[in-house]
């Protein structure tokens, strides 16, 4: 590794370095610097000009070289590593670390290479110096943009630097110069013209850093862990989603990011991946864990279903995956490091690593490419749906098989008789007095039983006291009134908002039920369409909501054993 050094700007003049190692001083150097780390006499040898100015000094046996700027002068470093220049830095100093040599804390670093590396290392530096040198957004955005990536970065950079200080992180330097932390440029101005090349001066990026001197993020009196992404995808995630081990934080939730997908993102899409039984069954029997996992542990035979409890960012690196095969059935756990079982819960990332390695070697396959991926139960119902995770959780609880083995038709109508069978079946299935007291109910037919129970329980009470029609498609004051009476018809407690639901009528209380409980929120501000036709992805949405709303049911209501919550 080379270390050039010149003076920054246009200055000219005469530059020089201190050099010290471990502490002591060894040197001033006024020309570049070719230091490489001896492995095999554990010292370091530091060429300037014609000179070794570590020869025979004892300073440079197993001890950190620094190079560090003398009095007020503001010299500029250029670091090169197997050639190719890597980065410029001014303030502070430079600190070659071995990794043969102990940290701080007395212990090996863990992240400085193998015995003939070392850390490069831009240390002592001023907050405010370091922020300069942070490359995060273009310097062309709105100032107020810029002060709130100011804010975050330094917040990051706080909480970081305090967390290792309490830990026993063995490494000598507290921040990555990459998004492993931060992206740091330092001083480049080749890569971000009209960056901080002339913070004197002023410019967009350091004016921000000033204006916001001192300002951090913080909850109830300690630093932010202010993570922050180029892109989400859509959706935030909570640290147990992404790291293993990672503390939940009450300000880091799970929440939609609709500015960051669809149309409001020209960079957004949605990649489907298509891959048939045989080829999913024959990835997970082929697939060896790390040991101590047993190897068979994906060996389910052929695949039956695949259900995933994804959290709401959708990233399923932690989350359980049950795979239902015709061998056997499994809920994938079990993470490995140094050769140990660490943590026995949920390991969804072992199911993606699978698929991902079987198609690799598939030709033609083209693979996942992250762990925030959906399974489609019917091809009709596409993830970036509103209906998507309903249907999901529908065909997952097994409240629906679809219109067919592949199809939902989520836009389609839905009938009477179908819903009756949601229902029926959200409700784990009860039995009811056969036969029925509709005559129009065909005995044997798929829907009698639920149609039975509906009547037995007071939910239907047909649309005459013969017939229950069930051919018919249900309109959204009818959902909303079995609903409200499958759930125990329990009082709402809000005002009807629609000027289409009138007083009295036998679906008013159900409206405001649901409105209540965010079950819907009508058609419009003001209207809920209440004689309008329902659609099979809007029934499914209404129960999935209802399906997470506990305390909307009747506290002498029994709830179903697929509540979400």
């Amino acid at each position: 590794t080379q270390v050039a050094v010149s003076t920054p700007l246009d200055q000219v003049g005469a530059w020089e370095l201190e050099v010290t190692a471990g502490g002591v001083p060894i040197g001033t150097i006024t020309q570049p610097l070719d230091a490489h780390w001896d492995t095999a006499n554990g010292r370091w040898i530091a060429v300037s000009g014609d000179d070794d100015i570590c020869y025979d000094v004892s300073a440079c046996v197993g001890a950190p070289l620094e190079l560090a700027m003398s009095g007020d002068e503001r010299v500029v470093l250029e670091q090169y590593a197997n050639g190719p220049n890597i980065g410029k830095y001014r303030g502070g100093k430079i600190i070659l670390h071995p990794a043969a040599v102990n940290g701080p804390k007395g212990t090996a670093p863990a992240r400085c290479g193998g015995p003939s590396s070392f850390c490069v290392i831009h240390g002592d530096l001023d907050l405010q110096e370091y922020l300069y040198g942070v490359s995060e957004i273009p310097f062309s955005w709105h100032e107020e943009a810029l002060k709130a990536q100011v804010i975050a970065a330094r917040s990051y950079a706080v909480s970081r630097v305090l967390a290792l200080n309490a830990s026993s992180w063995p490494d000598p330097f507290d921040l990555y110069d990459s998004v492993s932390d931060q992206k740091y440029s330092g001083w480049d101005e080749e890569n971000y013209p009209g960056g901080w090349i002339d913070c004197a001066d002023g410019t967009t990026w350091c004016n921000a850093v000033d204006a916001t001197e001192d300002l951090i993020v913080d909850y109830q009196g300690e630093v932010a862990e202010t993570f922050y992404s180029a892109s989400n995808g859509g959706a935030t995630a909570e640290p147990p989603d992404v790291w293993a081990g990672g503390t939940t934080r009450p300000y880091l939730l799970a929440k939609d990011d609709p500015f960051d997908s669809g149309d409001h993102n020209p960079n957004y899409s949605i990649r489907e991946r298509t891959y048939t039984i045989a080829q999913v069954s024959e990835w997970l029997n082929d697939y060896t864990p790390p040991s101590p996992i047993p190897p068979d542990q994906l060996h389910v035979g052929t695949v039956q279903s695949i259900l995933i409890d994804a959290p709401p960012s959708g990233r399923v690196s932690f989350a359980p995956i049950t795979i239902i095969g015709s061998d056997k059935t499994v809920t994938v756990t079990g993470r490995v490091s140094g050769g140990q079982i660490i943590d026995d819960g949920p390991y969804g990332f072992r199911f993606y690593a699978a698929i991902k390695e079987g198609c690799e070697a598939t030709p033609g396959c083209d693979p996942l490419i992250s762990t925030n991926f959906k399974i489609a139960s019917f091809f009709d119902v596409h993830p970036d749906r509103y209906f998507y995770g309903p249907v999901t959780w529908m065909a997952g609880a097994n409240i629906t098989t679809g219109v067919s083995p592949t199809l939902f038709a989520p836009d389609g109508p839905v009938t009477r008789q179908q819903l009756a069978t949601f229902l029926w079946r959200f409700g784990d299935r009860p039995s009811g007095v056969l036969p029925g007291p509709f005559e129009d109910v065909t005995i044997g037919a798929y829907y009698e039983e639920a149609v039975a129970w509906m009547a037995e329980t007071g939910i239907t009470t047909g649309t005459t006291p013969t017939m229950f029609s069930p051919g018919h498609t249900v309109t959204r004051s009818e959902a909303a009134t079995f609903l409200w009476r499958f759930a125990g018809s329990p009082d709402p407690t809000v005002a009807n908002t629609f000027d289409d639901v009138e007083d009295g009528r036998y679906y008013t209380d159900a409206v405001r039920w649901m409105v209540q409980w965010e079950i819907t929120t009508g058609t419009s501000p003001v209207t809920f369409a209440p004689k309008d036709p329902l659609t099979r992805g809007q029934i499914a949405t209404f129960m999935w909501r209802l399906a997470g709303k506990p305390d909307a049911f009747n506290p002498n209501s029994a709830l179903p054993s697929s509540m979400r919550t």
